[in-house]
């Protein structure tokens, strides 16, 4: 019943079919027929770093600005991101500068993966140099044929769990639209007039880094987006098309540049001075500071923050909460879950956007998300298909690992709650998620006790939500105390059976805004079925 990205793959390429109506692009990184490679060759490349784990690419606009794919900003708040500049190695070496803030292009569709490009504003600016250097924009897409590389540091393989560590690059042809689009090639109608193709016999971006650079004549003419199978004659990798999201960028660029500005707000003695950029970037934090100092409604059509941090909790042993998993994006801590049987991990469908199984591994049995337990790396995984990333309903996801992990006192599986527990009922929420705003990941896993607050008082004039608390929700708060989206996807627990899964918020430990939870109870039929 899941739906393996390879198997997928396997089917599209053996029968040469087109790939069935709604099910998502792959959209990982491999760099298939590439070599390694120095980043004075490519000094526009970055890494982009989710909580200290290489994540996906982008490329250098100007000394404040990264241009990368949208779909590399799913589910994530600036605070969990930074960038690596200058450096032929992910994971050292370079300049590292944290995220301000980055904006999604409006009409990105996860579906169809059209308008797939974003930008980032850095904290700081980077300094250039030989390693450090901006490239253009593309004004027109190349010719058909024409010569160009991308680089990144995307797997080398199919289900591969690891990357490497230096940049690596490979040399591809120009597939046009039109090309790509045509007889010759088995996508058809899934390639829209904001994408661009490469391929090149043998070899390919298999999507490449996503988010990273595709540059010929030495400009931006494509930012690695989706694709089908890995060096499949009939499926060219897929790009945004630079030159049809020119203006977007250029215009949304500026508008960071010129805008921005310092506010001061002050209510009930709580002084918040945050620098924001303009009414166009819609900052999370800005929002959350709005929220707790009004208690207004948050505006109609603004995403839930998803980011981790657990407030007002402690230090904790996995063998207190041995069901407790840590799921991770290329080696960095990502999203938390839960261990439902031997092969199988429960967690949030907003963990799982933008990303494929040969990206993901959980630790289990560990109290430490970066050492000791087991490491298992992740088959597949299946998202709810009624999860909407705008309402945040039915968000939760069933992952299937590659191994069965081996029961101990470290590692035990967690029952489904087959009722919703009670108004006030006592519930602890663990996980690894950052312990402050802006903060790094802690080492060791954290717990924090709270009680649960019903949907129905959810929802209530008590707090703020209103109607955004849907039936297949719960909610947990404490007096400063939150799990403030606790470690997303990760575990709410009470009477000793796992209640709710770590979903969304406003704020931090607000009082009127309790965080919120898939509730497992209403969600438990979909998820005995489809593990």
């Amino acid at each position: 019943m899941l739906k393996f990205v390879i198997v997928l793959s396997f089917i599209a390429c053996a029968f040469g079919a087109a790939i069935p109506e709604g099910l998502l692009p792959q959209v990982d990184g491999r760099i298939v027929g590439g070599v390694a490679t120095s980043i004075s060759s490519f000094p526009w490349q970055i890494s982009l770093q989710r909580n200290g784990g290489h994540s996906c690419g982008g490329s250098v606009y100007n000394s404040r600005i990264i241009v990368t794919a949208a779909h590399c900003l799913q589910s994530v708040s600036a605070a969990s991101l930074q960038i690596r500049a200058g450096s032929s190695y992910w994971s050292s070496g370079g300049v590292v500068s944290k995220v301000a803030a980055f904006r999604n292009h409006e009409g990105y569709n996860p579906n169809t993966m059209i308008n797939d490009i974003a930008i980032i504003k850095l904290s700081t600016p980077l300094s250039f140099s030989s390693t450090i250097k901006a490239i253009g924009l593309a004004s027109y897409a190349p010719g058909n044929g024409a010569a160009a590389s991308v680089s990144g540091w995307g797997t080398q393989s199919s289900g591969s769990s690891s990357i490497p560590s230096q940049l690596q690059y490979v040399n591809l042809k120009i597939v046009d639209r039109s090309q790509c689009a045509s007889s010759s090639y088995s996508y058809g109608s899934a390639i829209k007039s904001t994408m661009i193709c490469a391929a090149a016999a043998g070899k390919d971006s298999c999507q490449g880094d996503s988010g990273g650079p595709l540059v010929s004549g030495g400009q931006l003419v494509g930012v690695v987006s989706w694709g089908y199978g890995c060096a499949d004659a009939r499926y060219p990798g897929v790009y945004a098309n630079v030159a049809d999201l020119r203006s977007w960028v250029v215009n949304n660029s500026n508008a960071i540049r010129k805008c921005e500005e310092t506010i001061t707000i002050k209510d009930n003695e709580i002084f918040n001075q945050i620098t924001f950029t303009c009414n166009m970037f819609k900052f999370v934090i800005l929002l959350s500071v709005i929220a707790c100092a009004f208690g207004a409604a948050i505006p109609e059509g603004l995403l839930p923050q998803l980011d981790g941090r657990i407030v007002g909790g402690v230090a904790t042993s996995i063998s207190s909460f041995p069901w407790q998993i840590s799921l991770q994006r290329n080696g960095g801590h990502s999203c938390g879950g839960s261990i439902y049987n031997s092969r199988v991990i429960v967690t949030a469908a907003h963990c799982l956007q933008g990303v494929s199984a040969s990206a993901l591994r959980i630790r289990a049995g560990s109290s430490y998300w970066n050492s000791g337990g087991s490491v298992v790396s992740v088959a597949s995984f299946k998202n709810h298909e009624g999860y909407n990333a705008k309402t945040m309903v039915n968000d939760i996801a069933v992952i299937r690992l590659s191994s069965a992990l081996s029961f101990n006192g470290n590692i035990k599986a967690i029952g489904l709650a087959s009722s919703t527990p009670n108004n006030g009922a006592a519930a602890v929420v663990s996980g690894w998620g950052t312990l402050k705003s802006g903060g790094s990941v802690p080492a060791q896993l954290q717990k924090v006790d709270l009680k649960i607050v019903g949907r129905t008082q959810c929802a209530s004039s008590t707090y703020s939500y209103g109607s955004e608390i849907k039936a297949t929700m719960i909610c947990a708060a404490a007096s400063g105390k939150d799990s403030c989206q606790g470690d997303s996807g990760g575990p709410l627990v009470s009477g000793g059976q796992l209640v709710g899964v770590v979903s969304w918020g406003r704020g931090c430990a607000a009082p009127k805004y309790p965080g919120v939870y898939a509730n497992v109870a209403e969600l438990r039929g979909w998820v005995s079925n489809n593990a």
